[in-house]
């Protein structure tokens, strides 16, 4: 059994088989963190998108309660017109505040919903 060589690995070789396992663990380290980066991002996107959802929700709610609010009052004052004209009158101007009102919350809807916008802030 005296008769087994001993086999060197020539150093050229280590050197080859270390530099590659360095790259390899750069490789990895690189794509590891591009893909942190990548749940960082989307993790920000999604908070911001949960967050104008939140508003939009809020806002809508709050334009909800306005239009509530105004037809109530539009009933309390109908129910105290004395005569046609004046009903005729109050139902008139109702429905100019209310298209007025609904015009405003629409547009204000659509500022926010394009200012929530990733394209609005060039996010592409």
């Amino acid at each position: 059994m005296a008769d087994n060589p001993k086999l060197d690995v020539p150093p050229e070789l280590r050197a080859i088989a270390e530099q590659g396992v360095g790259q390899a663990r750069a490789a990895i380290d690189g794509f590891l963190s591009a893909a942190h980066k990548a749940l960082d991002d989307a993790s920000r996107q999604v908070d911001t998108a949960q967050g104008s959802a939140r508003e939009m929700g809020r806002t809508t709610l709050d334009f909800a309660e306005a239009n509530i609010a105004a037809g109530f009052d539009f009933a309390s004052r109908l129910a105290k017109a004395t005569t046609m004209d004046e009903w005729a009158r109050l139902n008139a101007d109702y429905v100019k505040e209310q298209a007025a009102r609904l015009t405003e919350q629409a547009k204000a809807i659509g500022q926010h919903a394009s200012a929530a916008s990733p394209f609005a802030k060039g996010d592409k």
